[in-house]
């Protein structure tokens, strides 16, 4: 029985280097991640600092769609939102028929989340995002968009999309896939800070409020959003299941001291000039840049309610010239989505 002494002892002694050396290298890798680093780093050096072909495919694509000073268009949708009568074709139309739009949707980048969307896409647009490009954030793609919320089912694999294109160095302005653009929003995106959003109130009906997003943001390339967003991923890992994260606009407000602690600069757009079903006023189309489909129970709900919008829209824009033009004009949406609050 004494022989056995030595290998029961090595076998401990094996198992102790073994969780010492595990706990070690966890350690060093949340370190890493969570350092800021030097701010003084340019978005070329921090993008230099991982390359795979598939940023390099992804890096291409977005080289093409860009505008001048390196800014681009995104959205992001799955085979429920693109397909024939879906969101995506609602969207691509609104840029046609808004005020100085059209030629935005030549800058517009369209993340697919599978491959039926990449097929129907690509019918409709050049610039479609092949699903492979993000191997690992998809799969955490698990729900039924029918039944849940964009913003729900995207939340993680959108931050993941939008840190890599930061760190290629591109500026983005996200949009929801259902948000119709009526105005260029241009005028109230500030390229001086790194986040600008439109947040709004609404209540859950049982005496509490949340905060939601417009459906549209603009968030700046450079070495402060890269770090900012190296701590957010990380966030993931550390509180898998935190509510906060659910809403950018949630996660702004939870998290400010760790935004400033970053010198991460964000500006709040008035939300008079973002619309949604929430919360619609009478002169909403003399007023307001986007209009989003939120406070809606299902995509097909919004595709009802939008395709009205859009219709009330073309409308409105024939007969913009009369001064009583949106008096004449009775709001006919939303109908299948719900009406929060009207001002």
């Amino acid at each position: 029985m004494a022989t056995n002494h030595p290998f029961a002892f090595g076998r401990m002694r094996n198992s102790v280097y073994l969780s010492l050396l595990a706990f070690f290298f966890m350690l060093v890798c949340l370190l890493l991640y969570h350092c800021p680093g030097s701010l003084e780093r340019s978005v070329r050096k921090v993008v230099l600092f991982k390359h795979t072909s598939t940023n390099q495919e992804l890096d291409y694509t977005l080289s093409r769609a860009t505008m001048p000073d390196r800014t681009i268009i995104l959205t992001m949708v799955d085979e429920s939102m693109a397909s024939p009568g879906s969101l995506l074709e609602i969207l691509l139309q609104s840029f046609k028929s808004g005020e100085e739009t059209q030629r935005l949707v030549n800058h517009l980048v369209i993340i697919t989340m599978d491959l039926q969307a990449f097929e129907y896409c690509r019918s409709l647009h050049p610039y479609c995002i092949h699903p492979s490009i993000f191997p690992h954030q998809f799969a955490t793609k698990t729900q039924s968009t029918m039944t849940t919320p964009a913003y729900k089912l995207f939340t993680w694999t959108r931050r993941d999309v939008l840190f890599e294109v930061i760190r290629l160095g591109y500026n983005i302005i996200f949009t929801d896939a259902d948000v119709l653009w009526l105005r260029s929003p241009f005028i109230n995106l500030n390229p001086v800070n790194e986040l600008t959003i439109s947040c709004n109130v609404l209540s859950d009906g049982q005496g509490g409020s949340y905060l939601y997003d417009e459906g549209i943001f603009f968030l700046k390339a450079n070495a402060i959003s890269f770090e900012f967003f190296k701590y957010w991923k990380l966030t993931k890992f550390l509180f898998p299941n935190n509510p906060a994260e659910e809403s950018l606009c949630t996660t702004i407000k939870e998290r400010q001291a760790v935004a400033d602690s970053y010198g991460f600069r964000i500006q709040l757009v008035n939300t008079s000039y973002f619309g949604g079903f929430c919360q619609l006023n009478k002169d909403i189309f003399k007023e307001v840049y986007t209009i989003q489909a939120n406070c809606c129970d299902d995509l097909k709900s919004k595709v009802h309610d939008l395709r009205i919008v859009l219709d009330d829209w073309i409308r409105f824009r024939k007969r913009a010239s009369g001064e009583n033009a949106l008096d004449k004009m009775a709001l006919r949406w939303p109908q299948k989505c719900s009406r929060r609050n009207d001002t």
